[in-house]
């Protein structure tokens, strides 16, 4: 899941999937499936946080 902080209340809606969300901005990072903070992202009303790469999938040092 992509994690965003939300600006302003956002309806995000895919026809495909027949799914329709409506997300209330909290002032806090939220998580939500890519394609909604994608096109949040695209409308304006969410800026996406980088999550930061975990040990496990570091690629090693020692060579």
């Amino acid at each position: 899941m992509a994690k965003a902080v939300f600006h302003r209340r956002f309806n995000a809606t895919d026809v495909k999937k027949g799914v329709s969300i409506r997300i209330e901005p909290l002032g806090k990072p939220q998580s939500f499936p890519e394609w909604v903070i994608a096109k949040a992202e695209l409308a304006g009303a969410a800026t996406r946080i980088k999550s930061k790469p975990s040990a496990a999938a570091e690629p090693s040092a020692e060579t």
